[in-house]
């Protein structure tokens, strides 16, 4: 009963800052455009365009942080200050702290109540799959 070894505690947070490439603090302030790759956790501000090398890349702003600027992602989790339009090739979270000054050009997006949005939604996805003119003209010939 007392001597069973237990199992080490998997918490979350500890396996996101593994995975974590770049953290910009809550006292910095950075002037300039950047690009990151991975996942980027920004806690302070940023004045400038904020562009993501690959679409699996995360940006994730926190209550504390703010850009202004354009930002361009593969998944965005906002919960800060946004004056620029934004970007995303997979899915963004809009939280419940996040303000929001510009349009969005998304795939999937999830908006919390409470969030705020002073800009145009723009859905960016979900182009027709056109059917090869092989597998029609098959279809075509069976109804025959």
């Amino acid at each position: 009963m007392f001597n069973k070894k237990r199992k080490p505690e998997t918490n979350m947070a500890q396996n996101n800052q593994q995975q974590l490439d770049t953290l910009i603090g809550q006292s910095t302030r950075l002037k300039g455009d950047m690009t990151f790759n991975g996942m980027m956790h920004l806690d302070g501000r940023v004045e400038g365009s904020i562009i993501a090398e690959n679409d699996n890349d995360t940006l994730t702003i926190s209550e504390n942080g703010g850009v202004k600027g354009t930002i361009k992602a593969g998944n965005l989790v906002i919960n800060g200050t946004i004056d620029g339009d934004i970007t995303a090739t997979g899915k963004i979270e809009v939280l419940s702290q996040a303000r929001i000054s510009g349009n969005i050009y998304y795939v999937n997006i999830e908006m919390e109540t409470g969030s705020q949005v002073n800009g145009q939604l723009i859905y960016q996805g979900g182009e027709v799959t056109h059917i090869n003119k092989h597998d029609k003209q098959a279809k075509d010939q069976q109804h025959e």
